[in-house]
């Protein structure tokens, strides 16, 4: 049995980070960059103490708002975004920012690399390759700068039925 080989998609959506309409309650934003030590490459996150922090950092700061019900997946995106900005970026440093306003929430993460992300297909077998279907399947909204360097999405409250 032959395996076909990962396709990509060639669609990524291209637009500017959105900037938040309604009042913003909270922002957290922070540079994760090598040190000297590591000789400038950014360390790769082995063990994911980095994607581990800024997810609790998201999660407490989502408490504090009361929009518990975009813990969840919030965590999810924060793995994937900067997972693949950690794995992929080139310029020694990324930017992790976190918007929170009564409506929802914005994450984007800058990596310095204009290498845009796509979408690949993969199979059943494949370990890895899924991280921007389950953010486009998760996030309100999401897509790439125009300069390829900053992968952001969106959040919204479920409106009241």
């Amino acid at each position: 049995m032959t395996k076909e080989p990962n396709a990509i998609m060639e669609f990524t959506p291209t637009a500017p980070v959105p900037t938040p309409s309604e009042p913003i309650c909270d922002e957290f934003a922070v540079r994760v960059s090598s040190t000297a030590a590591t000789g400038g490459a950014l360390e790769r996150d082995l063990d994911g103490r980095w994607v581990g922090r800024l997810r609790r950092i998201s999660v407490a700061k989502l408490r504090a708002w009361g929009l518990a019900a975009l813990m969840d997946d919030v965590q999810l995106l924060v793995s994937e975004l900067v997972t693949n900005a950690l794995r992929y970026g080139e310029d020694g440093e990324i930017t992790f920012r976190l918007v929170i306003t009564l409506q929802g929430v914005l994450i984007a993460v800058n990596d310095g690399s204009s290498r845009r992300p796509r979408l690949s297909v993969v199979d059943e077998e494949s370990e890895t390759g899924r991280g921007l279907f389950l953010v486009a399947a998760i996030a309100h909204d999401w897509g790439v700068s125009p300069d390829g360097t900053t992968t952001w999405c969106t959040l919204r409250v479920a409106e009241p039925q």
